[in-house]
């Protein structure tokens, strides 16, 4: 394992941290930026951070006790998954970068958006949730 692989500082905003980070029992590495990252997704797709409604000191808890923020299941099922493999509690169960590359949530083809200063944007209901 390389150095960069073994990090021993806790940095970050509570609510991406990894259970790993919150409650260091030992050494933590590149694995808890995928729970991170699939925090970050659910942000982005529900426009709310994760454990939301709740202070940060109970999310404090919540993480460090190995509690998953919750998926809305109104969300796409590759979405879902996608989250749902990020946040695994064991940070050995996590997908690796590379394998979330052939995860079908990333598969997935966008619609072609391309717009001139004389086209109107995406409208606000355009979803790809």
């Amino acid at each position: 394992m390389t150095e960069i692989n073994i990090l021993k500082s806790t940095k970050g905003s509570l609510y991406w941290m990894a259970p790993e980070v919150v409650k260091p029992t030992k050494a933590y590495g590149l694995k808890s930026d995928i729970w991170s990252l699939g925090c970050t997704v659910l942000e982005m797709l529900t426009r709310q951070i994760p454990y939301r409604n709740i202070k940060w000191t109970q999310a404090f808890f919540k993480i460090g006790r190995g509690e998953q923020p919750p998926i809305p299941n109104h969300l796409s099922i590759e979405a879902q998954d996608f989250i749902t493999q990020c946040v695994r509690v064991n940070p050995d169960e996590r997908p690796s970068a590379v394998q979330l590359f052939e995860h079908p949530f990333v598969k997935i083809p966008l619609p072609l958006l391309c717009f001139t200063a004389s086209q109107s944007s995406p409208s606000q209901t355009d979803s790809w949730t």
